[in-house]
């Protein structure tokens, strides 16, 4: 008989663990899918940025491309475009806060300069999208960089 009580305490035991690991196995997978899905939307601007010719990556040759919206600075050697929703290669919109809550993006450009401030022909683009995780409203963010030359 004791030996049957130990059996189903260490089977309680096993079960219960289970059941408490369910809602952090779940959390951690809808986490996991949202980085993700950030990485391949700053991915995807990263690639639509790199089609452009070198002299329209700038704050309105993003925006004309739908690549960004607002323009949230805009500096002689230094500019950030904010996007909700980005316009893809073949003209569909991506909205960010359809799988992201209150997501959005953003594509800050670098131009690189002497200390003449004499442009090198070099930019780097900085891509981040933000969202806040729904469980406990904390913000996350994914940010892909890279440095264009100019072909001139």
């Amino acid at each position: 008989m004791v030996e049957v009580l130990v059996a189903v305490f260490i089977a309680t035991l096993l079960v219960l663990s289970l059941v408490a690991l369910a809602p952090m196995t779940s959390r951690l997978q809808r986490q996991a899918e949202q980085y993700s899905f950030a990485a391949n939307i700053a991915q995807t601007a990263l690639e639509r940025i790199r089609t452009l010719d070198f002299l329209q990556i700038n704050a309105n040759g993003l925006i004309a491309a739908g690549i960004g919206e607002v323009v949230e600075l805009n500096g002689p050697n230094q500019f950030r475009v904010r996007f909700n929703n980005l316009r893809l290669a073949n003209g569909e919109t991506l909205a960010l806060g359809t799988r992201l809550r209150n997501g959005f993006g953003t594509v800050e450009v670098i131009n690189l300069t002497t200390n003449n401030n004499i442009s090198i022909g070099l930019r780097t683009v900085i891509v981040t999208i933000r969202w806040q995780e729904p469980a406990t409203d904390r913000w996350q963010q994914v940010q892909l960089a890279t440095t264009i030359a100019s072909l001139n």
